[in-house]
This record gives structure tokens, sequence and C-alpha cells, in this order.
């Protein structure tokens, strides 16, 4: 097999050319580090979330849960004393959520009767909304543990005909309600779980995008090149096989791309500590096949189009695409249901599942099997449809 002989020739070439070198390594390391750096805070800040209060009943229970509310350092409260205003400001958009205690609220729990609180909140900041939920759910709980306590004295012909009687039940039975008697303790499946660094999402992800721009792009302009300088037809004549030449180009290229991703994920952890995990030969794993897939993709794209032009434009497009949808830019876990569904036709996606599986949870080879099995899938693919369709004229 001589396909060596054609790879070590363009590798020769792409290590001449100082401007490629710096394309491949130089600049996508300034921009994980400027991302990192700039947008950590969005990991690391306590989220802020916008709460209107209308306190109709304004008593001793009301009070506390305001009170509640206001220790907790992710909600950012403001009282609004007219009801009618403060469906306004929401209606407005000044504020997500709109929390409505009704007149008579510490009554209906100091006398064991039925009550509740209303939530208003804008849809389309479903996130906040299911955490404000949450923690007003947990309190209302422990409030609706006070209205059962005289519910059922009240049952038993308890009396408690004062207000300090019924505070007195009701102390006595929160003693008992916190701590909870039953305890639940969650204990995660990771073996390894390490601190979620900005750098755990840009670093990959980056590198991964500037991947596809050696792979898909540079090697689908390459490969169109040569088709147009008559260089791959002038081969054809040498004593080598056609699988040969298609195989020495696609090694080439998938060198390239090893070793520009290897590269950049250590660079992650030297320069940012970046937790590679402890097992080595599934990260190199991870990369070859991430490497594969999108250097199928490459020639894939080489094959479809005809021109020098079409091939930067269409390249460009599927990078940029997969790069935003697949989780580069941010986590997977931001974007809409609908959108998260479609980011796994990517090689992004599968990628950047690996390297959290790795990096975050350090899940190790075994743990990374379902990604690398579609991203070979992915690889088999466009190089089962790109080879039948190649053509060296």
């Amino acid at each position: 097999m001589k396909f060596h002989i054609i790879a070590a020739k363009d590798i020769k070439i792409v290590l001449r050319d100082k401007n490629a070198l710096i394309m491949m390594f130089l600049v996508p390391m300034m921009i994980i580090s400027v991302a990192g750096m700039a947008l950590g805070g969005q990991y690391q800040q306590n989220m802020q979330i916008k709460v209107l209060i209308v306190d109709l009943d304004n008593d001793e229970v009301s009070r506390g849960l305001v009170e509640f509310l206001e220790e907790i350092d992710i909600l950012d409260v403001e009282m609004e004393s007219n009801e009618f205003a403060a469906r306004d400001r929401v209606k407005n958009q000044e504020y997500g959520r709109l929390i409505i205690i009704p007149m008579g609220f510490t009554e209906s729990v100091m006398t064991g009767q039925d009550t509740g609180l209303l939530i208003i909140a804008d849809p389309t900041e479903e996130s906040d909304n299911t955490v404000l939920e949450k923690i007003v759910e947990g309190y209302a709980s422990r409030i609706s543990t006070n209205v059962v306590v005289v519910k059922t004295a009240s049952a038993y012909g308890i009396p408690a005909h004062t207000e300090e009687q019924i505070l007195e039940i009701i102390d006595t039975a929160g003693q008992f309600v916190q701590p909870p008697p039953v305890d639940v303790t969650i204990e995660n499946t990771a073996s390894n779980l390490v601190e979620f660094s900005p750098f755990t999402q840009y670093v990959p992800g980056f590198a991964v995008m500037f991947l596809m721009f050696t792979t898909v792009q540079n090697g689908s302009i390459s490969l169109i090149k040569e088709q147009e300088a008559g260089t791959l037809r002038r081969l054809i004549t040498a004593p080598i096989s056609k699988a040969e030449i298609i195989g020495g180009k696609i090694a080439s290229t998938f060198v390239r791309g090893f070793v520009q991703l290897s590269v950049l994920i250590y660079f992650g952890h030297v320069a940012f500590d970046l937790d590679l995990g402890s097992d080595i030969l599934a990260l190199f794993v991870l990369i070859a096949a991430v490497t594969l897939a999108s250097t199928g993709l490459g020639v894939l794209v080489a094959v479809l189009v005809k021109t020098v032009d079409q091939a930067d434009s269409v390249s460009l497009f599927l990078v940029m695409i997969m790069s935003a949808i697949g989780g580069s830019w941010w986590p997977l876990s931001l974007e809409p249901q609908f959108m998260q569904d479609m980011a796994y036709f990517t090689i992004t996606a599968w990628a950047m599942d690996g390297f959290y599986d790795l990096f975050y949870f350090d899940y190790g080879l075994a743990g990374i099997i379902e990604e690398v099995k579609w991203l070979v899938l992915m690889m088999i693919i466009f190089f089962g449809i790109a080879i039948r369709r190649f053509k060296f004229e």
C-alpha cells in the first residue's frame, strides 16, 4: 500500500504553510481563552430570578413567606401593593413572575382551612418559572403541615381556642417536621464527578468546531482544487491504485485533524486545568471517532459540489450550523427540546456528549461507547456515499 506516500506529501505541504498552522492551532487557542474567560461568569455567578409579590394578607404567615423568599440569593424580590398594577407589570414583561398571597391567608392557615397561593408566570421563561415553583411549593408544603396539624387537633377535640394555643400546637409539630424524620440521600452515579468549569464547555466546543474547519472545509476545498488542477487525474497514470490515492488524501486530512484536536484539548488541560478524566485511551478513541466522522463529511462535500467556492460556502454553512445546534457555543440543555432532538443528527452533539462523559463524569471508555458508535456510523455513511460518487476528473 502506497497511500502513506500521498498522505505524507500533503502533510509536508501543510507544515510549510505558516498561515495554515496559525489557523489550526494559534487562532483556536486564542478564541478558547477569550471565550472561557469572558463568558465563564455565565456558569459561575448566581442566577437571578426577578419576582414580584403582592401580599393582600399582610399578616404573620404571609410575611414569613415573603421573608423566606427574600433570603434566597437567586431571587430578586420586589413588593407591589396593587394587584392590578402588578398584573400589568407582568403583562408588559417588566417582570416574568408574580406571586399573589390572598387576603385571609394567615387566618386560613391558623384555623386549618384550605387556601392557596397564585403564581402568574411568563411561559417563555420556563426554566426560571420551574425554579420559583419548586421553591414556593417547598414552603407551601411546610405551611400545609401546619394546616394538617390544626385540622387533626380539631378532629380529635383538642382545645385550641386562642391564636396563642394554635401557634403552640404548630410550633410543637414543627419540631418534629424539621429536620424531616425520613431523610433522602442522593448519590451521583458518576465515579468521580468534577467541578464544572466554563472551559469544560468551551475547550472541546471550540476545538471540535475548528477541527471541522480543517477536515470539512479545508479538506473538501483541497480535494476540489486537486481535481480542478488535474493532479488526481495525473496520479492515475502512476503505479498506484485509485483506492490508495483516495486513502492517502483521507489519511492526510485525518492526521491533521487528529493532531489538531489532540493539541487543543491538551492546551485546555495545561492552560486552564481542564480535567481530562482518568482514561486517556478513551479520550484518544473519542478524538479518533470525531475526526473520522468529520473527515468523511469533508470528502462527501467534495463529491457533492463542483467548484471551490461551492465547497467553501457549503462546508462553512454546515460547520456553523452544527456548531450552533450541536453544543459547541453553549450547553445543549439550554436549547429548546426540538433543537436538542435535531442536534443528534450532527457530529458536534455526539462529540460534546462524549467529552462531557470523559471530562465531567469520568465515565471512561465504557461510558462513551454510545457516542463512538454513532460517530463511526456517520463516518461509514459519509465515506460510503462519497467513495461511490468520487470522480478523478
